[in-house]
């Protein structure tokens, strides 16, 4: 495994936006009738997205409970693009009581322990829910944060891990995944560590890798 000790975050990804602007107004327009329509069909529980766009400020706000959370985090991370969305609210739909019993512990282990929250959703080499993977899961970890700039939970997507690997130095690292968890908190700490060093949050890290990382791919 690369040694991540001695990696410092590159000129081009240091954030250089407000917070405010930068992570939470990133917004992502979604197709909220679909997913009205599919978690009605399902008869799932929890609010359903609306409107045609959705903000980070907006995904984490307080929900009555886990599934506003998740339907916010899953309208968000699919976009315009609903590619194997389906498939991932049929595995939910399975058994509902034993999916808000795991996310409600994944969401509390999130703000304690990125590796045992990671675990939960992905305790091996299968993800817990089908179709749902380490770059959509690692969001609602993220996001069950609440937005708070300190959450040790970050978003790891393909994106974000090919600028660590191409332009960061991270060279052991897999572009696409999917991770470990050993992997996933050692990648929470780097960006927790960039973060103290610059004066930032790490979310804004994350921002900046994946918007001028992806420019770099």
């Amino acid at each position: 495994m690369t040694d991540l000790t001695p990696l410092a975050l590159p000129a081009w990804a240091v954030p250089t936006a407000p917070r405010r602007q930068a992570v939470e107004e990133h917004c992502v327009s979604i197709r909220a009738a679909w997913w009205r329509e599919e978690l009605d069909r399902r008869e799932l529980p929890g609010e359903r997205p609306a409107g045609p766009s959705l903000t980070r400020a907006e995904v984490w706000a307080p929900a009555d409970d886990v599934f506003t959370l998740l339907w916010r985090t899953l309208a968000w991370g699919c976009g315009s693009h609903l590619r194997q969305s389906a498939r991932r609210l049929d595995s939910i739909a399975e058994d509902v009581d034993a999916a808000r019993a795991l996310l409600t512990e994944a969401a509390t282990a999130s703000r304690v322990d990125p590796a045992r929250a990671f675990a939960l959703m992905r305790p091996g080499r299968l993800n817990t829910f089908r179709f749902f993977g380490p770059s959509f899961f690692t969001k609602f970890l993220y996001f069950a944060g609440g937005g708070e700039p300190d959450h040790p939970c970050l978003i790891l997507d393909r994106v974000v891990a090919t600028a660590l690997r191409e332009h960061c130095g991270w060279e052991s690292l897999h572009r696409i995944g999917p991770w470990p968890a050993v992997t996933y908190e050692r990648y929470c700490s780097l960006l927790a560590r960039w973060a103290r060093t610059g004066g930032h949050a790490a979310d804004e890290i994350e921002v900046t890798l994946f918007t001028r990382g992806h420019l770099r791919l």
